[in-house]
């Protein structure tokens, strides 16, 4: 069967309910986040009308954003009361308010009511326009998926299910127009006709139930899962910390990552790999912090910070005569203790200015791992107000950008990496061409080149940048992945490394070496 498929953004036009009645809160919230999100659906253009499964997502919307806590035309009890006699063959009245051409649209609402994700699915959802909205969408199309293979399979009437309301309209305007005349003989055909397609949409229902009930489950099951996982992207990739004069993701930020995580697989991939670095590096940083070895004592120095105290100084307080000493030489900050000062590397920062190789041989893992460990780097400078400056290259610097020390996210840095793209070999020529002439390089900046392969480099470049070296104070820091460090990378650079990224801890332990 040849379906005409068509993706079209969501309508705010069709506000006929069709299970319930939407609330002036809802109302305004589900068009905010339409006008502003512009989600679009697809459908079959040829077999039903965008309107009504536009409003189908507005009446999600409110379920989902008010958990629940909804005002149905009727209840969901009355509705499978009815539907259940209607199966046992009993001749029963509409419930109140009851129409049958939005019987499909009832039985769906009742089977992701009764799906088990449906309770999970509104606690993430409650008082949140962005995940209500998003999640309604996710739905809707999952459902548009569902309807056109059951017409492909031919068991769905589509023009009866979804489209009988027009001709029963007409019905009730007949049967109207015929009462106020007292016409008996057309009351009783408009009548008949109309019991004829309530009774044929009722017993495609019952067909459907089960087809749609099964598929319903997943779809919600689905949502719940997308839902969990967009967010703990978004949360990633905008990993702020408080105290940072940071704002919270707002709404439309959040549409265009969600948008773009949906149709890039490679940011889903980013975001895996970025949340995994980033806390490794936190635990290698917290290691680093607590490790106190007498390899890297400077000296010693009269302070309280019992962290750094030296051994004798701690045994006072093991000792009831030493305690009285202790606490006396605690209050006058007078302990001896470690002094790492002299060695610390964080003194006078200047700007991290990052190479990254982006030739063809950087494809895959390499290509995730270099984008998250650029978005590492970023959050650790963001933290002290650092430059991060990041340049792409191949046989020639391709593309770069400039992160402020004054910025408040590094949303910069993720539409930067959105467009990031592999191709061409590899020049170490061409970035070390680029520090010397073009970076403005500042005074102790650390430079971090992070490659895959080889390259030759003209002496002219060498001097260049031992001249630049002793100039700026600048320090140049390789990482090779995969594949051993060349000699002439040692020859340009003041520490260089191989590393495996698949060896998490080491590679972090390994880059925070190579930023002071």
């Amino acid at each position: 069967m040849n379906l005409n498929k068509h993706t079209e953004f969501v309508r705010l036009t069709h506000n006929e309910p069709l299970t319930l009645a939407c609330s002036a809160l809802a109302d305004f919230l589900w068009e905010d986040f339409v006008r502003d999100g512009k989600p679009a659906v697809t459908y079959l253009i040829d077999h039903y009308n965008i309107k009504k499964l536009s409003r189908f997502g507005k009446e999600l919307f409110e379920r989902l954003y008010k958990a629940d806590d909804i005002n149905w035309i009727i209840t969901e009890q009355a509705y499978e009361d009815y539907f259940r006699a209607k199966q046992n063959g009993e001749d029963i009245k509409f419930p109140e308010g009851y129409k049958p051409e939005n019987g499909i649209w009832y039985a769906i609402m009742s089977d992701i009511s009764l799906a088990a994700a449906w309770p999970h699915l509104l606690a993430r959802s409650v008082g949140n326009q962005f995940n209500a909205g998003n999640n309604a969408i996710n739905i809707l199309n999952q459902l548009s998926e569902v309807i056109e293979e059951l017409i492909e399979k031919d068991l769905l009437d589509v023009q009866l299910v979804f489209n009988a309301g027009d001709k029963l309209e007409e019905l009730r305007k007949r049967f109207q127009a015929a009462q106020a005349k007292d016409d008996k003989a057309a009351m009783d055909k408009a009548r008949t006709e109309g019991k004829e397609i309530n009774q044929a949409i009722q017993n495609a229902i019952e067909e459907l139930k089960n087809q749609i009930g099964s598929q319903t489950s997943r779809i919600v099951d689905k949502t719940n899962k997308d839902c969990d996982e967009i967010n703990s992207s978004i949360s990633t990739l905008f990993g702020n910390e408080e105290g940072k004069g940071a704002h919270g993701t707002d709404l439309q930020t959040k549409k265009d990552l969600a948008e773009k995580l949906q149709r890039n697989p490679k940011l889903k991939a980013l975001a895996k790999k970025l949340g995994v670095l980033r806390k490794v590096w936190q635990e290698r940083k917290r290691a680093k912090i607590t490790k106190s070895t007498y390899e890297a004592i400077n000296g010693a120095v009269f302070s309280n910070d019992i962290t750094k105290a030296f051994p004798a100084e701690l045994a006072l307080a093991g000792s009831n005569e030493g305690k009285l000493l202790f606490a006396l030489k605690y209050s006058q900050k007078t302990l001896l203790t470690k002094d790492y000062n002299a060695n610390r590397k964080d003194i006078g920062k200047g700007p991290i200015i990052m190479y990254v190789d982006t030739s063809g041989s950087m494809g895959g893992e390499p290509e995730v791992w270099s984008k998250a460990i650029s978005f590492v780097i970023s959050e650790e400078a963001l933290k002290e107000n650092r430059e991060v400056q990041i340049y792409l290259f191949d046989t020639r610097i391709e593309q770069g950008v400039i992160l402020k020390g004054s910025r408040k996210t590094n949303k910069e840095l993720l539409d930067f990496v959105g467009t990031w793209h592999l191709g061409g070999g590899t020049s170490f020529n061409s970035v070390i061409s680029h520090a010397v002439e073009l970076a403005k390089i500042q005074d102790r900046s650390d430079i971090l080149l992070i490659t895959d392969g080889y390259s030759d480099v003209r002496d002219s470049n060498m001097r260049a940048l031992r001249s630049l070296k002793q100039r700026t104070g600048v320090m140049w820091s390789t990482i090779c992945i995969g594949t051993q460090v060349p000699d002439i990378v040692h020859e340009f650079s003041d520490e260089a490394y191989a590393v495996d990224i698949s060896a998490h801890a080491e590679t972090i332990e390994t880059i925070q070496k190579c930023i002071r």
